[in-house]
């Protein structure tokens, strides 16, 4: 292999169907070029959950392979997105004093503490954490704030919104990928990696519903303010529609696949002559393409009433009158983002990955996952890089700091 000095960043979206795979080449600048991207059957895992270490970790050892001849390079390490009926969302409470005597201004210590409190009473002990969203603070019981920083006050309480995985699945997936020989840098929640490649920050801070159709499981998540407020996974994917068509025209489910993505239409005006050619098991046979779509019209239904009630019955002040971004390779279906603008009476229209504006609109839903995760990593890479820097030119501060909350609470 070539010699090539360009260090890259890797992201694994894993679904049922396929691993989608991103790699960045990482510049100075902490910007991105070239962003390459592969897909590649997935084996040994459904609805999130490992059913076959081996076949799982050969797939993933497969598409990697396919990448470093682009790359030129062997990948050490990546992080990873995914998705699963396991994923568990809750709000965790915690309140502390923060003086013994009077009142005393909110620090970021403060801050840390009670955060890692609620963090600890949200979290079941099989429970691996993947991301944690402060919906507020209140200093006093009075009105919440995102930022208490300096307010003065003696009892201080947070909202914690936890999402979480139970340990022995995520275990299993780093596992597979590890026998494939490489190190797991992280593990994201599939629909948090998709919002951060299709959501711009002014999407977030109005109100946005991110909507991530995968094979299996649709992945939910409700912005307000800048913040995920509510984050759900519902029981449906491009497979629900697949198995449909296989077992009502008594058709293996790969020719079922094709059949969906080729040929169904959920439009309406749908002409009664239409017709598209199936081959069953000794003979081709023609089908009226209205009466393919009448028999998977329910099941969306059944999902966007499902997508309805978690929006309505959310809480989220505002959000009724918010955009839905749609990504997911099933977003592609032919007059599925008309209906679900009619059914659920709000803007909807399919995610695009910021920064990718030459990528083929047949590609886009398929790959979001892999080059939100990717822009995740460059954050993160950023972030570690600033509060490095911080930290050595704050170290005198944070000292005073430390010491000034002492003298508060004692004296």
């Amino acid at each position: 292999m070539k010699k090539n000095p360009k260090r890259y960043l890797y992201a694994l979206d894993i679904g049922s169907k396929k691993l989608a795979l991103a790699a960045g080449g990482i510049n100075k600048d902490n910007t991105l070029s070239p962003v390459y991207i592969e897909t590649f059957p997935s084996k040994g895992i459904f609805k999130g959950v490992v059913n076959d270490l081996a076949a799982m970790s050969d797939s993933v050892q497969q598409i990697f392979k396919k990448m470093s001849t682009r790359t030129h390079e062997i990948a050490a390490e990546t992080a990873l997105s995914i998705n699963g009926n396991y994923i568990n969302t809750r709000n965790s409470i915690a309140a502390m004093a923060v003086s013994e005597r009077g009142t005393r201004s909110i620090t970021k210590r403060d801050m840390d503490k009670l955060n890692a409190q609620a963090r600890t009473l949200g979290l079941e002990l099989d429970e691996h954490l993947l991301h944690e969203y402060p919906q507020g603070y209140s200093v006093d019981r009075h009105n919440m704030t995102l930022n208490p920083l300096g307010l003065h006050g003696r009892r201080f309480e947070m909202d914690l919104l936890l999402i979480s995985a139970h340990a022995g699945y995520i275990e299993n997936i780093t596992k597979a990928v590890e026998q494939a020989g490489l190190d797991v840098t992280d593990v994201v929640f599939s629909a948090v990696a998709a919002s951060e490649g299709v959501l711009s920050e002014e999407d977030k801070d109005k109100g946005v519903v991110l909507v991530d159709i995968g094979d299996t499981l649709t992945g939910v998540l409700i912005f307000k303010d800048g913040v995920v407020r509510r984050a759900r996974v519902i029981p449906f994917g491009g497979r629900n529609i697949t198995e449909i068509i296989s077992n009502f025209y008594k058709i293996p489910p790969d020719l079922a696949d094709s059949m969906k993505e080729s040929s169904l239409e959920i439009e309406h005006g749908i002409s009664d002559t239409e017709e598209v050619m199936i081959k069953s098991e000794y003979e081709f046979k023609a089908v009226k393409k209205k009466e393919l779509a009448s028999i998977v019209v329910p099941e969306i239904d059944n999902f966007i009433a499902m997508l309805k009630g978690l929006i309505f019955e959310s809480g989220v002040p505002g959000i009724s009158g918010c955009n839905i971004v749609v990504t997911g390779g099933f977003s592609l279906l032919e007059g599925l983002l008309e209906k679900m603008e009619i059914d659920l009476g709000l803007p909807v229209k399919m995610g695009k990955p910021n920064g990718l504006p030459d990528l083929p609109i047949s590609k886009v839903p398929a790959y979001t996952g892999a080059i939100g995760l990717l822009y995740l990593q460059r954050r993160s890479r950023a972030t570690i890089g600033a509060n490095l820097q911080a930290q050595g030119k704050n170290k005198l501060a944070r000292t005073l700091d430390y010491i000034t909350t002492l003298y508060q609470d004692y004296f």
